[in-house]
């Protein structure tokens, strides 16, 4: 995939699904009397309740890129930036709770599968005994592709020779890889320690490593005076929609 347009091209870290999950439809006990006859027998009663998630959030900078990331999301359902994953993103979110939440897949931006980084491959996925992380640690752990192991003694995944690598580590390398592999210019994430880790190393890459919140800051500007404040002013009301609203009974 090569960038074909203007627009700012984007690489969704797995943590992004995980983050933009702040809708959730669940069903909560209430503990409720029932008269059978001359007995009268205390049980739960489930009733629906939609959930806001940002509400046992306590640190603020969390707090404040969850709610950027859906004015990220409007962006991309307005054609100012264009978002991508790969299908590693989507095994490894798919056992995390919430991913078919109210709120879709990050708020049901337009989204883009990558191809693989090196000739599309095969690996198990389920079975054989194995947990799926094992098989996706084992899979990670036998690439050979040199710019795919420099990147992970980056993240921290290399634990030495003939050593399995860390799987969440070797994960990082490997959407990082993807986003080069592909061309593109950014790669979302809210996992901050790994910033910072490639930041300070001495890895040279096209891909900028940026947060929600860093994304806007310096794609904004690029959308004119016009432009910006139109989508500033649409984007706030889209994630105020979709973020701010309160926990309460029934379906919302």
């Amino acid at each position: 995939m090569g960038k074909t347009s203007s627009v700012a091209t984007v690489f969704l870290d797995a943590n992004i699904f995980k983050f933009s999950a702040i809708k959730k439809h669940v069903y909560l006990p209430k503990r409720q009397d029932i008269i059978w006859g001359p007995f009268v027998h205390e049980t739960n009663v489930y009733e629906p309740y939609t959930v806001n998630s940002l509400d046992k959030v306590t640190s603020e900078i969390l707090r404040k890129d969850s709610i950027l990331l859906a004015m990220a999301a409007f962006a991309g359902i307005s054609g100012k930036l264009k978002f991508y994953y790969h299908r590693e993103v989507e095994q490894e979110t798919c056992g995390l709770p919430g991913m078919t939440t109210a709120s879709g897949r990050f708020f049901e931006c337009p989204l883009e599968e990558v191809a693989d980084p090196e000739d599309a491959y095969s690996r198990i996925l389920y079975g054989g005994g194995k947990h799926y992380k094992a098989h996706t640690q084992d899979f990670l752990s036998n690439i050979r592709n040199p710019r795919y192991l420099e990147i992970a003694k980056v993240t921290g995944a290399y634990q030495g020779k003939d050593k399995p690598l860390n799987l969440n580590q070797a994960l990082d390398a490997f959407h990082i890889w993807c986003a080069e592999s592909a061309g593109i210019e950014y790669f979302m994430t809210m996992d901050y320690k790994l910033k910072k880790v490639v930041e300070r190393s001495k890895l040279q890459s096209s891909v900028q490593i940026t947060t929600p919140s860093q994304l806007l800051q310096t794609t904004v500007p690029q959308m004119g005076l016009f432009g910006g404040f139109s989508f500033l002013w649409k984007g706030v009301r889209f994630a105020k929609k979709n973020t701010k609203f309160q926990s309460r009974s029934g379906w919302k």
